[in-house]
């Protein structure tokens, strides 16, 4: 309570309180929105990765595979897409090598890729 005499001690305690509570949940709110971004960050980088893979496979099935695609899945390796010049260079953000494959199918006429990589610190759901 505000009176002749200025801010009490209790006034004081209370406001240097709820600034400490605001200040904590600034910073939790702030901690947690760094890690969410770093972690989108990084996951577009691997599925950039993931898509070029399936770029590259598109171009050997339209150019050089000679088989027609069925519901079953083919699996292209990288080793296939090097004989063609078609390989992509897979590596996580600090330069480490990864690995990749791609598998690709046909259904109900539409033409299905996937590019799965393996890095130290990402692998591509079901690997």
């Amino acid at each position: 309570m505000l009176n002749k005499k200025g801010w009490g001690l209790v006034e004081m305690l209370v406001l240097t309180g709820v600034l400490a509570i605001f200040l904590f949940i600034a910073i939790f709110l702030i901690y947690n929105a760094y890690r969410n971004l770093d972690t989108s960050i990084s996951n577009n980088y691997y599925h950039d990765l993931e898509n070029k893979l399936e770029e590259q496979a598109a171009i050997y099935l339209d150019k050089y595979y000679d088989e027609d695609l069925t519901s079953d899945y083919v699996t292209i390796t990288r080793n296939v897409l090097k004989v063609y010049d078609l390989d992509v260079t897979l590596s996580d953000p600090s330069g480490k090598a990864c690995d990749g494959y791609i598998k690709a199918n046909k259904t109900k006429g539409v033409i299905n890729i996937d590019g799965y990589i393996k890095c130290a610190n990402y692998t591509t759901t079901n690997y």
